[in-house]
């Protein structure tokens, strides 16, 4: 029997440095963002530099495995956010989130993690995919 673990991965691409505004794109002729959690698109300033993140998992630095989605996901969001801290940037830099997950219940619970750690008002261009199967059996939720 394989035994499985409610893993998060989640991708997200932060910009770092630019010299103008990002601008949200939230058209009138486009449906709202479904419960404002996110938004359509960001348009990025072309002189931007942009840092690019892998899928994070709900594995803590030692590389053990969470207990349960709710650990899981704050470990993968501690994970994207120290990345972004790393590279000198806030929330407000980061203009795109990918959530891939196993189970659509896990999907609260990954996103109140996401907002415990970037902030109650982030809302980067977002998108939440259900898969069938992830590169590893164990893991819920791939990013």
């Amino acid at each position: 029997m394989i035994k499985t673990f409610p893993v998060v991965a989640l991708i997200l691409m932060p910009i770092l440095t630019f010299a103008g505004e990002v601008q949200t794109l939230n058209p009138d002729s486009v449906p709202a963002p479904f419960k404002n959690r996110f938004s359509h698109g960001k348009l990025v300033p072309s002189e931007a530099e942009w840092l690019c993140t892998a899928g994070q998992t709900g594995r803590d630095v030692d590389g053990r495995i969470g207990v349960g989605i709710e650990e899981q996901a704050d470990l993968a969001m501690r994970s994207l956010f120290n990345i972004v801290v790393e590279a000198g940037m806030s929330s407000d830099d980061v203009i795109k989130m990918t959530i891939y997950y196993l189970d659509p219940s896990h999907l609260p619970i990954i996103v109140a993690a996401r907002n415990r750690r970037f902030g109650k008002d982030f809302r980067p261009a977002s998108t939440a995919v259900g898969v069938a199967a992830l590169a590893n059996p164990g893991y819920l939720v791939p990013g």
